[in-house]
């Protein structure tokens, strides 16, 4: 018998990341949807904003570093649905661009974007 020794991945699947961020924004609906029932309007003008700042921050900044573009990959999609579920629905609008800013381009594109910041 022998050792083999190989860089990660070590399981392999067919699964793309893009499949599993859906997944993940499919799983949020019922949250999302909770929350609109809820909180009404306001909510789900905080989740469209958030979902659509992300989204923007995300190619602003890839286009600017001149990166490939991978917004189709629904991650910018997870955060702002993540940050929009996380803040009360009167928040000012602003203050939910800015939380998009720092969670998109600071936290995640400066240290190297998806599943290289040190917030995963």
């Amino acid at each position: 018998m022998s050792l083999i020794l190989s860089p990660a991945p070590h399981v392999r699947t067919k699964n793309t990341t893009q499949r599993l961020m859906l997944n993940v924004v499919i799983s949020l609906l019922p949250c999302a949807a909770a929350g609109i029932y809820y909180f009404g309007l306001r909510a789900a003008i905080v989740l469209a904003v958030s979902v659509v700042s992300a989204v923007l921050a995300e190619l602003v900044w890839q286009k600017l570093a001149h990166q490939t573009v991978r917004i189709n990959d629904f991650s910018a999609v997870v955060t702002g649905m993540l940050l929009a579920l996380s803040v009360p629905v009167g928040m000012p609008i602003w203050q939910l661009l800015v939380g998009d800013f720092i969670a998109i381009v600071i936290v995640k594109m400066l240290f190297g974007g998806l599943g290289c910041n040190f917030v995963n």
